[in-house]
């Protein structure tokens, strides 16, 4: 692999530990990712690529690896990010493009566990729910017996669900990592990028990440819709119900965990530049827990709050 650092220049890459570098000449219309922060990423971000490209989706094709350097160089989808376009059009024109690609994902060959595939489980759950306890918990005072309360009543409400742990989850798949490919058609106009923590888990998931983005607040009056209809059009072994209820303590437990994510990136780098997501934030969590009609969490959540 040959190339000059000279010849590129460094482009966002969000709160993501990997470096991006983007060519000065477009017509190149590849990108660098320098993946040296941590070589499993780097593995398993080919290892699921690879599974992802038999797929009748968009994903970025693979031209160059250095696996001792751990770069890929890969195909250039450009800028037009989700979050970027998401409150300047009618947001279903491209969350339906999302949801499509993930109708297709669900609809595939069922993915293996492997290395870098591995099923969601209760410990799991519990390590991301901790965060909200670590950091929004401690920031507020609360005390050791309802950091108790809230852990007992979190794994006891998880092991009622029956869930079914058989589904390829993207795990990020939001809007900074979702790009408008304007020049195809259909659902091949969503680009997925970032998938290298996917994991198997709730078939759910990724329509939530999606749908419930924990830093914009955007027009979420056809999130019924979407949901209803990716249930349809995907083999499901549950209720619509069940699926709901599953659905909506996820995204419950996903947006207080980035509660505490916030709280914690601010803390360590000593800003506010991500403070200023959490109204956003607990907004989304506020109508998950609306939307879940789980007495005990809500209670727990009221008394946690209103502090």
């Amino acid at each position: 692999m040959k190339f000059n650092f000279n010849d590129v220049y460094k482009i966002e890459s969000g709160a993501s530990h990997k470096k991006i570098y983007r060519f000065k000449n477009h017509n190149e219309e590849k990108i660098i990712v320098d993946f040296s922060y941590n070589y499993n990423d780097y593995l398993s971000f080919l290892e699921i690529n690879n599974f992802l490209s038999i797929i009748n989706i968009s994903v970025p094709k693979i031209f160059e690896t250095d696996d001792t350097k751990s770069i890929i160089i890969m195909e250039d989808f450009g800028n037009n990010r989700y979050d970027k376009l998401i409150n300047t059009i009618d947001p279903k024109e491209i969350l339906i493009d999302g949801i499509n690609s993930l109708i297709e994902i669900h609809n595939s060959q069922k993915p293996i566990e492997n290395k870098f595939l591995k099923k969601y489980d209760l410990a799991t759950f519990t390590v991301e729910i901790a965060e909200f306890a670590d950091f929004y918990l401690s920031k507020k005072n609360i005390g050791k017996d309802v950091v108790d309360e809230f852990f007992y009543i979190w794994k006891s409400e998880f092991e009622n669900l029956n869930f079914n742990w058989d589904s390829f989850v993207h795990k990020d798949f939001e809007l900074s990592n979702l790009m408008h490919l304007s020049q195809r058609d259909g659902h091949l106009k969503c680009g997925i990028l970032d998938f290298q923590n996917a994991f198997i888990g709730f078939s759910g998931w990724d329509v939530f990440s999606l749908l419930e983005n924990p830093r914009i607040y955007f027009d979420d009056k056809d999130n019924d819709e979407l949901i209803e209809y990716y249930f349809n059009k995907t083999n499901q072994n549950l209720s619509f119900k069940e699926f709901l209820t599953q659905y909506y303590f996820l995204n419950t437990a996903r947006q207080s965990r980035i509660i505490g994510r916030w709280i914690n990136f601010d803390k360590k780098n000593k800003n506010n530049n991500y403070s200023k997501y959490l109204s956003v934030t607990l907004k989304r969590l506020e109508k998950s827990l609306y939307n879940l009609q789980n007495e005990k969490l809500s209670k727990l959540y009221e008394k946690i709050i209103s502090r």
